[in-house]
């Protein structure tokens, strides 16, 4: 395997600078246990490694060695690795393919849309290439209307142990669009006797279409306004094959809008596709599923934004989606084998990890690229070490900000929640002038553990409780940045 060329100099660090890989652990710095007790914690709980970047001193410490939930925290070290293999300027590309002969605006032959893996697609992209299509000549396909996903492994969802319903659990697939969620919206009727009126829609920033990949079956029952009735390769959805169905149960005060995980990306994106072909007067057959023939001519092309531009929002907006899509690029690019989330989170981390060999990576455990799994686990001296394998370029991505609220000034992080799990891990100024690294983590796994044990997947809200607990763990974040900037 090629290690990429970060993992290379810091390797080269490492051997010229022992101390930037083997921690002096025992540091005590600031005492932190009156800011512990005071929002509820047992020391237990809280684990952080506060070092210099440059030296790799530690600083300040609390059960360094100890695995914790890294839930977003997660993608800093995916990205930092999609970085290095990819390159910043890294481009996804999604491509119009036609075989056969075109004449007098009938293309006698297939037309197909290959996904690429781009995270932004969204339907301007897709318009983007019918506009070139369209500059082609083409209304009209007698052939078939392809979509191609073989570029990455398509799943259903990222994980298993999160509800069905929650739109950041979406599916993952080369060709993914709008973030693989659709809205879903419905109204009672106007008058006794008529039906509940229901639609979904792919939705993008300019606009919405309507997702005929989904459909909605009318129910009854209490508890849960929606339960998935067929994933994956079921009955027919409004007659073509392969479709989403769900089961709406309206229930007393619900939103009239919600959105909804897509689990058949590629199907859906083709959906969207032919709903904007017909709008540009291109009449295409249902899709179906196929691949690019060694015939085919290019037929137009959409690119995405660089790769540096995607990791730095991916850091400040922790799109699960987009965690996962550069990661597996990533992943298959050193190892074109893989096919599951924690094959290439293994993979991708793989070269990090023989950059630090003087890090005990015992109970790393890194089951995506999102961080969205209640059983991955990382200890902060592991972040620690990745933050530095990352380097300055890529910390320099990092919002000032956790959940879209401001951290204190001269803190650059990226932030990670899941129901009884917080963690913050990036750089911070002290009130000295200096740059630190830290890397923060609170977990209840007893609490999370009993949570898990009696989720309903239909439903996607956390318990009052738990969010309860996330408050506290915001405040002791909050308090342990404060000692930290004022004392070091």
């Amino acid at each position: 395997m090629r290690l990429p060329t970060f993992s290379i100099l810091f390797l080269l660090a490492c051997l010229t600078a022992v101390s930037a890989c083997a921690s002096p652990y025992g540091a005590t710095g600031p005492d932190d246990r009156a800011a512990i007790a005071r929002n509820g914690f047992s020391a237990d709980d809280v684990g952080y490694v506060l070092f210099d970047p440059d030296s790799g001193a530690v600083l300040a410490e609390r059960q360094p060695a100890k695995p914790f939930a890294p839930a977003s925290v997660a993608k800093l070290p995916a990205m930092a690795a999609a970085l290095a293999v990819l390159g910043p300027d890294h481009r996804f590309e999604t491509t119009l393919h036609i075989t056969g002969r075109l004449g007098d605006g009938v293309l006698d032959g297939d037309l197909i849309l290959k996904g690429g893996g781009d995270p932004s697609l969204s339907s301007e992209g897709l318009a983007e290439l019918l506009r070139d299509l369209g500059a082609l000549g083409v209304t009209r396909v007698t052939g078939r209307f392809l979509y191609d996903t073989s570029a990455l492994p398509e799943m259903p969802e990222i994980d298993a142990g999160q509800p069905w319903t929650a739109g950041y659990n979406t599916g993952v697939g080369a060709l993914s669009l709008n973030f693989n969620r659709f809205r879903f919206d419905w109204a009672r009727p106007a008058a006794a006797g008529q039906p509940v009126r229901v639609s979904a829609w792919s939705v993008s920033d300019t606009g919405r279409v309507p997702l005929d990949s989904v459909t909605v079956q009318l129910g009854a029952g209490a508890g849960a306004a929606f339960t998935p009735l067929i994933a994956m390769d079921g009955e027919p959805a409004n007659g073509e094959p392969g479709g989403e169905r769900w089961r709406f149960a309206p229930q007393p005060g619900m939103a009239a809008s919600l959105w909804l995980p897509v689990t058949r990306p590629g199907l859906a994106a083709a959906y969207v596709f032919r709903r904007l072909a017909v709008e540009a007067g291109i009449a295409l057959p249902a899709p179906a599923p196929g691949a690019v023939p060694p015939t085919a001519t290019l037929a137009a092309l959409h690119r995405s934004e660089p790769l540096e531009v995607l990791a730095r929002q991916v850091l400040r907006y922790s799109n699960n989606l987009s965690a996962e899509l550069i990661g597996l690029a990533a992943a298959r690019r050193l190892d074109p084998a893989v096919q599951t989330l924690p094959e290439s989170a293994a993979v991708l981390t793989a070269p990090a990890m023989l950059a630090a060999p003087r890090t005990d990576w015992t109970g790393l455990r890194l089951l995506n690229h999102s961080g969205l799994s209640a059983a991955s686990r990382i200890t902060p001296a592991q972040t620690m070490a990745l933050i530095q394998g990352a380097g300055p370029a890529v910390l320099a991505l990092l919002p000032g900000e956790d959940e879209g609220k401001v951290l204190p000034p001269g803190v650059r992080a990226k932030s990670g929640t899941l129901a009884y799990a917080k963690a913050l891990a990036g750089t911070l100024k002290t009130a000295g002038g200096r740059t630190l690294g830290f890397a923060f983590f609170v977990t209840d796994e007893a609490q999370r553990a009993a949570m898990d044990r009696t989720m309903d997947r239909r439903i996607a809200e956390i318990p009052p409780e738990a969010r309860a607990w996330l408050a506290r763990a915001r405040k002791l974040q909050a308090d342990l940045l404060e000692l930290w900037i004022a004392g070091l």
